[in-house]
């Protein structure tokens, strides 16, 4: 009868040893915008290349329509943020294997966090990256295919 608590305990510990905490992060304005619920249940569970040692697993954030990978966190993504307007940003045009793009405004470099948000499209996704862990091209390339099932409003020209 000892060996219950015992294995109840056990497991209890497991459990709670596999959890890492989730990423706090501010939800996005228009985060319950249906838009958003068709990209994160599109989101990679990972994200790496070759240039990393191990890929980075996506983790729980704190609101809803956002999403973060790596241990501590990399990648931040959050949907349903503000839809630029057209910009002089630098725009990165990333090429889908579907024949289509996704196109991002580079609004703000710090050292190595950089951020960017999707353009012409609605709702919004704002992704903010550690390019000291992982590079740009690499995390947008892994999210486009999600962002991509957000209408399709304008272009990079």
């Amino acid at each position: 009868m000892r060996l219950l608590p015992l294995a109840a305990a056990a497991i209890a510990l497991l459990a709670l040893s596999g959890c890492a905490r989730p990423i706090s992060l501010p939800p996005a304005e228009e985060a319950s915008d249906p838009g958003c619920a068709e990209v994160m249940v599109r989101l990679p569970p990972q994200i790496g290349d070759d240039s990393l040692p191990v890929p980075l697993e996506q983790r729980d954030t704190t609101s809803q329509g956002s999403s973060a990978w790596g241990d501590p966190s990399a990648i931040a993504l959050r949907c349903g943020v503000p839809v630029p307007a057209p910009s002089t940003e630098r725009c990165i045009s990333i090429e889908l294997t579907s024949d289509g793009t996704v196109d991002w405004l580079e609004v703000a470099q710090e050292e190595n966090v950089w951020t960017f948000v999707s353009y012409g499209r609605s709702p919004a996704t704002e992704v903010v990256v550690d390019t000291s862990v992982v590079t740009a091209a690499t995390a947008l390339e892994a999210v486009s295919k999600a962002v991509d099932r957000t209408e399709l409003v304008g272009a990079c020209t």
